[in-house]
């Protein structure tokens, strides 16, 4: 059967599928339908054999026989007996329009639907090819130098075994977590921070993320003032934009997010006292008896990030907010899996009995619960100790990073203010005025750095273009200096373009 197309047409409409994601037979279904509805093919026409198309774009004759049998299936195409395939006779497109199926309405509207719009929010952003940069100076990624391999493969299979996979495999509806896991919380993880916590103050969530977005959901209303550290982290600041626009920047020095006479009445204080976000300080321990003693003076609830390794900062004896609580204002929000495998997504909550059980039934209308077989997992992790020795290890080689980091910066970018990575994987500077990070991470890609600009950070982020965000804990040792040395060279270029 001779097509009605040249060879052309179908290798052009064939590779303009080639970045779609879709298997083979997928891409000739799309080829066929963008055929259609581009005008090349019509109503009752005949399309190649499924020989001809093979050899015209360079598959095999059965992956083509495969996506005809789906297009005849789906009524696209019309299979006739020692004929062939043609263009099913009630498949067709409008004739006043070849480019647009033919509809008996117009085309939706959206934009006026939505009831917000997170997409015009700033955020941070990475680029997913963020391990093709020769030094990536990123935050937040997982970094294969200490992942535990042999440990959690370990764990994984022991959580393989039938009596274990009878309780994972199981969807827990309500409950939704694994006590093993709670447990293992309770004496191993909080315990560090100063916490003592009963089973049913404990919340499972799918990331600390996650558990702000519930909190806000479920406590905060449209005309609640919510106080939150400026810098501060872009993402609660935006979680918390979508229930209420009382939004209150609290201004961080070096002991942390300041709270005086002169702070604002706040119905919700949010802070990450333990490694400031991004600025890595410490809340001092003056300002966490304050901000108790404003809570109480306000009647406010206080929501304590620590979500980024939180067991080991470098000053380790200023305990946890939530331990110093006694009246119950302080909700404590935890990260398990940042500090080993972020893709892991998983967190916890602690709270109240009673707000722990209201966030139960939420979580439950929204992921129903973690996933099960991942708590098991964590629960042997953590109860054999690979969890603690694995910060350990960490907190070493971040140190180390660190101290390469600020000897570079030191040395090829002298005029930078730079704060201590207090133990995390990230360092917080500050530049000329005159330097707008955002431009400069185009011209620091170009070397082959990635950074990350600081105004996202910021409530307003006009006035608080000059700052960044290194972050070295997917970076390799060897790396840290020579990508310094690029990105000040890069400084140079921005400076000679931008006078």
């Amino acid at each position: 059967m001779t097509s009605p197309l040249s060879a052309n047409i179908w290798i052009l409409l064939f590779e303009e599928t080639a970045h779609s994601g879709l298997n083979l037979q997928g891409r000739i279904c799309r080829m066929m339908f963008s055929a259609l509805v581009q005008g090349h093919l019509r109503s009752g026409m005949a399309v190649p054999s499924s020989r001809e198309l093979a050899e015209q774009i360079g598959v095999g004759r059965n992956t083509v026989t495969i996506a005809y049998q789906q297009l005849v299936s789906e009524r696209i195409l019309e299979s006739r007996q020692r004929s062939g395939h043609f263009i099913h006779p009630h498949f067709y497109v409008d004739s006043s329009d070849s480019k647009t199926m033919k509809t008996t309405s117009q085309l939706t509207k959206w934009s006026h639907r939505f009831a917000m719009q997170p997409s015009q929010q700033r955020h941070l952003t990475k680029p997913s090819d963020w391990n093709s940069y020769p030094f990536p100076f990123i935050y937040g990624q997982s970094d294969p130098e200490s992942f535990p391999a042999s440990a959690w493969r370990e764990c994984s299979i022991k959580a393989l075994s039938a009596r274990d996979a009878s309780i994972w495999a199981q969807d827990l509806t309500q409950q939704g977590d694994d006590a093993y896991l709670i447990n293992a919380i309770r004496q191993h993880i909080l315990p560090t921070r100063g916490i003592v916590a009963r089973e049913n103050e404990i919340l499972l969530t799918v990331g600390s993320q996650h558990a702000l977005y519930m909190l806000a959901a479920l406590l905060i209303r449209s005309g609640d003032v919510v106080g939150i550290e400026d810098p501060g982290y872009p993402d609660a600041r935006n979680i918390f934009m979508l229930h209420s626009q009382n939004i209150v920047a609290l201004p961080v020095d070096g002991e942390g997010m300041i709270v005086s006479d002169h702070t604002p009445q706040c119905d919700y204080f949010y802070l990450t006292p333990g490694r400031q976000c991004p600025t890595g300080v410490t809340l001092s321990p003056q300002r966490r008896q304050n901000l108790l003693q404003k809570a109480e003076q306000f009647d406010s609830i206080i929501i304590e990030d620590e979500y980024d390794a939180q067991i080991l900062v470098e000053n380790t004896t200023i305990p946890a907010l939530k331990s110093l609580d006694r009246h119950g204002r302080v909700i404590y929000v935890g990260s398990l899996s940042k500090p080993l495998a972020p893709g892991l997504r998983l967190g916890y909550i602690v709270a109240a009995p009673e707000l722990i059980e209201e966030l139960r039934h939420l979580r439950r209308l929204m992921v129903r619960h973690p996933n099960v077989f991942n708590q098991r997992v964590f629960a042997f992790f953590i109860d054999q100790g690979y969890y603690h020795s694995m910060l350990r290890r960490q907190f070493q080689l971040h140190r180390q990073r660190a101290e390469v980091l600020l000897k570079a910066l030191k040395r090829y970018l002298p005029t930078w203010q730079v704060s201590a990575s207090n133990g995390g994987s990230a360092c917080w500077i500050e530049m000329p005025i005159e330097i707008d990070s955002t431009v400069l991470a185009r011209y620091a890609a170009n070397h082959g750095v990635f950074m990350e600009s600081g105004e996202s950070f910021f409530l307003s982020s006009q006035q608080n273009k000059h700052f960044l965000r290194l972050g070295f804990g997917s970076i390799t040792l060897d790396k840290i200096s020579e990508g310094v040395q690029h990105l000040a060279a890069a400084v140079e270029e921005y400076t000679l373009y931008n006078r």
